[in-house]
């Protein structure tokens, strides 16, 4: 047979099967653009340039590899539902004189001609969109839209192309593969496989209660924000795992138990509905369960970043009650470290304010000391103080303590506190692990010290650290006790150890006035800085709000650029899961319905039966996806704390309306793709 004539066959195969291989061609274009634009942000220089634009090629480039994935597992699924519905073609290719190789030929036709026009649609819909996406991330980072187009390049459509194509072709070898194995009969039989009532696979129910109950008590117990983030993951692919398997044996347990009672079987509305479940569970659990995960990926993704964007003006508040810090010092040749006064420090940033036309509201002197210790029944360690097993067994007891005297904690708040001898009061800034207030005494460094009180606001910005750790505040009486507990871990750790912090923190009259101008302030403070060092090596700190702005949209921002674009691509692989599914149940419905009709039940009896089969089929991974959100959520929560977001209402409240969103759209979905199912059954 000449190639023509496989071509001509594949072609009408593809028109007459459109129904199956629109969706794939769609669909893999679809995934197709969305890998170009992440590839394509991820190397244009020009979004690298812009205000927190940083972040984007790292963020892009984890997306297109958890796209890659998506897409492969995706198309393997696409292609393992078009070979089920179409091995009994083949089976008649094969009797009526095809060879397999025939067959083989045909097959690699119909997959390049889908594969070419998925490369081709997906490439133009990438160039299309990806402007509207670079503006979307430009209006996300609050920055001006770049200018100009970065569209069709080599270093991004060939590595686009390649890889699909690739992945394509693989799929045509294992096609091919098994019509090989296959024998004529099998593949005339395999469209009618799997009649047979379904048994509880014991092995497997066990497990997914286990996985499933071990992955819940992770996401539910697990207290720090660090153990969180190492534990994470390890719950998630402990829930994947239970999901796919309590779909897969749970179902059919259930359903069995069902059976069971007599009361509730032998009903006219229940026998029809547990009989037909118990075989479309057999068939349709792997999908069912694809779904759920894919809908609880939607919710976490969209539900976080979006909660992250929203709630970045907050954290910015926290963490910088001032809008700019400076602390500034020089090495002098004897290899002493000689910092700049208050007064110095002021004059510099007055001099950089008034040239751009900010205006100074307040200046605050800060003078505190920040100790990492390991912390256990009242007792603070050094690391050097411990062995490494002891360091491991209270590696949850770590934390920050911020020391000031009384006379600092006076200057700022105009509080007297009225310590003395080996008192000092305690602030209890930030705790993860949800530890109470410190009362009673406070043993540092071997000597012991009695709390005289709590207080609940302490002077200065506990900034990032505050959300990895436990970060207390602590004012002593005087500088002799700070001095005695700088010397001892100086002496411990050497040029390891902590040294004072000495800063000034303003505040300026309009903060949006002086963030129009701040990269001007932050160069001309630092032009300054450089003149007074004179050759000498610089120690020196300027911490902004804007430039901490900068930072956090740029993260959350590209974050939810990148939630939004993988939340888009799962939401579609849920409505394709969901229409192949519409398929798959319509023809096996069509012969239900028939033998239904024929033992004596009503059309409107057996359309009620099914209808009520298809709605608890469809609708169960939603309400699966709603209890892994759930229950994911506190350790979500947890993990939000690394990237200093404490609000959760907020998070509530973005996972209330994200789950409503979608809700929405997958009962949209359901009625759209419920169409094709009704037109096949009648």
């Amino acid at each position: 047979m000449k190639l023509g004539f496989y071509g001509k066959l594949a072609l009408n195969n593809i028109r007459k099967n459109s129904r199956f291989f629109l969706p794939r061609i769609y669909t893999e274009a679809g995934l197709i653009a969305c890998f170009y634009i992440m590839l394509t942000l991820a190397m244009d220089s020009r979004m690298k340039q812009v205000k927190g634009g940083s972040y984007l090629p790292t963020f892009m480039w984890m997306g297109a590899v958890l796209l890659g994935l998506l897409s492969a597992v995706l198309m393997l699924y696409i292609n393992r539902f078009l070979m089920k519905q179409r091995k009994r073609e083949f089976g008649v290719y094969n009797v009526l004189g095809m060879e397999k190789r025939h067959v083989g030929r045909v097959l690699f036709f119909e997959n390049a001609i889908s594969s070419l026009l998925s490369v081709f649609g997906g490439l133009l819909l990438g160039m299309v969109f990806y402007k509207l996406c670079s503006l979307l991330i430009c209006r996300l980072l609050q920055t001006d839209a770049v200018a100009g187009f970065y569209y069709f390049t080599p270093i991004t459509v060939l590595p686009t192309a390649g890889f699909f194509l690739v992945l394509d072709f693989l799929i045509f070898l294992l096609n091919r593969i098994s019509v090989a194995l296959m024998k004529p009969v099998e593949l005339l039989q395999s469209s009618s496989a799997g009649e047979r009532e379904p048994k509880i696979k014991w092995v497997m129910l066990v497990l997914g209660v286990l996985s499933l109950c071990v992955g819940y008590y992770l996401a539910l117990t697990t207290e720090s924000p660090l153990n969180a983030l190492m534990l994470f993951f390890v719950a998630v692919l402990l829930i994947i795992a239970g999901t796919y398997f309590l779909f897969v044996a749970g179902s059919i347990f259930v359903l069995k138990k069902l059976r069971k009672n007599e009361q509730f079987y032998y009903r006219p509305q229940n026998m029809p509905a547990v009989g037909g479940l118990l075989y479309r569970m057999k068939q349709n659990a792997v999908g069912l369960a694809s779904i759920a995960i894919l809908a609880t990926g939607v919710l976490v993704m969209i539900s976080t970043t979006m909660t992250l964007y929203a709630g970045y003006d907050k954290v910015l508040t926290k963490n910088y009650p001032q809008h700019l810090y400076l602390q500034a010092g020089f090495t002098n040749e004897d290899g002493e470290i000689t910092t700049l006064s208050p007064s110095d420090l002021e004059s510099i940033v007055r001099k950089a304010a008034e040239k751009y036309g900010a205006e100074i509201k307040n200046v605050e002197y800060h003078e505190y000391l920040l100790c990492s210790y390991y912390r256990k029944d009242n007792r603070l360690f050094m690391q050097t103080e411990m062995d490494e097993a002891s360091v491991m067994s209270i590696s949850s007891g770590i934390g920050n303590y911020f020391f000031m005297t009384e006379k600092t904690y006076s200057d700022l708040t105009g509080e007297t506190l009225g310590l003395s001898g080996d008192e000092m009061v305690v602030c209890s800034i930030y705790d993860p692990n949800g530890l109470k207030d410190l009362t009673g005494t406070l043993t540092i460094h071997g000597k012991t010290y009695t709390i005289q009180n709590n207080i609940y606001h302490y002077p200065i910005s506990a900034s990032y650290l505050a959300s990895m750790f436990a970060c207390y505040g602590v004012v002593v009486p005087d500088e002799n006790t700070l001095g005695e507990i700088y010397a001892v871990q100086k002496k411990a750790l050497g040029e390891h150890a902590s040294e004072y912090t000495r800063r000034i923190a303003v505040t300026f009259a309009d903060l949006d006035q002086a963030e129009a101008v701040g990269d001007q302030i932050d160069g001309e403070i630092n032009r300054e800085l450089t003149e007074r060092a004179g050759g000498r090596a610089r120690h020196s700190g300027l911490d902004t709000r804007w430039s901490a702005k900068e930072s956090m949209l740029g993260m959350f921002g590209t974050l939810l650029f990148l939630g939004l674009l993988l939340g888009a691509v799962c939401l579609f692989a849920t409505a394709l899961i969901i229409y192949y599914k519409q398929i798959s149940e319509g023809y096996e419905d069509r012969t239900r319905f028939q033998i239904m009709e024929k033992v004596g039940m009503s059309r409107q009896e057996v359309k009620k039966t099914i209808g009520r089969q298809v709605l608890f089929v469809f609708f169960l991974p939603l309400a699966v996806a709603g209890i892994h959100m759930a229950v994911v959520f506190p350790i979500l929560t947890r993990m939000m704390k690394i990237l200093m977001f404490f609000s959760v209402s907020l998070f509530v409240l973005c996972t209330l309306l994200t789950f409503a969103i979608f809700a929405l759209v997958y009962v949209f979905i359901y009625l759209g793709t419920s169409k094709t199912y009704y037109k096949i059954v009648r």
